[in-house]
């Protein structure tokens, strides 16, 4: 419950519940064996999106007593499923971020064109908002068999009228067990050599065009028969690769927040520009101090470039127009 409450200090029902800790233990435990808990009715807002220009219907619970439950929820299975899990099923999961993908699919580029000559990708339309519960409970269901458990994970489940609501932190941990068997099935389909799936973008890569194009349709019979639609934008093309003239052919891996070369990995353009931008706003501020909003997002985006290999565009376009002492400064008194 400490743990968890570190980012929820905003929420009223946080101090209360922190307060009265060992109370609220006795009562999850109670909840726990015997039953009883009915979960909150969801607080519902929308957040916009700038990276990608998406309003996004948001609906979070309080900390108290949902919040603690989610988690505890999340806690009784980590060990047990995530090794249970796709080794390549990223996001969510301690470990599995988008950066170490990234460099997983370069060192892929790198040690094995022959594997990733060719490239397919497929995207899940409104992947949580339209997961069917039955799907959902099923999934989770043939890889957890304890009765407590899953009575408590319905309970979440059926409290949500339709799909999985974004917000709750165990919608893409009940995304990922439900996924669990696709995953498996992808991986073994004939002409897939490599494989991952992130949230709802999933990807394929092999050495033969013809067997991915059918890779990539039975995949997608799959999601059809699991009550998933598709959007129109899959394809299967060429990935980077370097000719006879020493220029590169073919396409780029363009996701994780990266585009990833055969021989090197940058930046998205879009990322690169919005990284500028905010070091000429930070210059322009008296003395080059920014403000603490501008400071904490300078040091995440400076901290990713350690990720892809854009020496020469930290060099021209971020130590030279702000102070990372400066920057950090900010963050450390804010």
């Amino acid at each position: 419950m400490v743990d968890h409450a570190k980012k929820r200090m905003h929420d009223p029902t946080t101090l209360p519940a922190l307060t009265h800790i060992e109370t609220c233990i006795d009562q999850v435990q109670h909840w726990i064996i015997y039953g009883g808990w009915t979960p909150s009715e969801p607080i519902h807002t929308q957040h916009y999106e700038p990276s990608n220009g998406k309003l996004r219907d948001i609906d979070y619970v309080p900390y108290w007593p949902d919040g603690v439950m989610h988690w505890v929820l999340i806690e009784a299975i980590y060990d047990v499923v995530v090794p249970k899990m796709d080794p390549y099923c990223i996001a969510g999961i301690k470990g599995r971020g988008p950066h170490s993908a990234a460099k997983q699919v370069a060192r892929w580029m790198k040690t094995d064109r022959a594997g990733m000559k060719y490239g397919a990708e497929l995207d899940i339309h409104h992947c949580f908002p339209e997961s069917d519960h039955d799907f959902i409970e099923y999934g989770y269901r043939q890889l957890i068999k304890d009765k407590y458990w899953l009575r408590m994970a319905d309970a979440v489940v059926d409290s949500f009228p339709n799909g999985l609501p974004i917000g709750y932190v165990t919608s893409h941990w009940f995304q990922n067990l439900a996924m669990t068997a696709f995953d498996r099935y992808v991986r073994g389909l004939d002409g897939v050599e490599h494989y991952y799936r992130y949230v709802d973008n999933v990807h394929l890569y092999g050495p033969n065009k013809r067997k991915l194009h059918r890779a990539l349709e039975a995949a997608m019979e799959w999601l059809a028969a699991a009550d998933y639609a598709c959007n129109t934008c899959w394809q299967v093309y060429r990935t980077d690769y370097i000719d006879a003239d020493g220029k590169h052919r073919g396409r780029a891996l363009d996701g994780l927040g990266f585009v990833i070369y055969c021989d090197h990995t940058i930046y998205r353009k879009r990322t690169t520009r919005r990284l500028i931008r905010l070091c000429l706003n930070i210059k322009a501020r008296p003395h080059g101090v920014p403000t603490p909003h501008q400071a904490r997002q300078a040091a995440c985006r400076i901290g990713q470039l350690k990720h892809a290999n854009m020496h020469r565009f930290r060099v021209k376009y971020v130590d030279g127009v702000v102070s990372y002492r400066k920057i950090r400064k900010v963050v450390q008194n804010a």
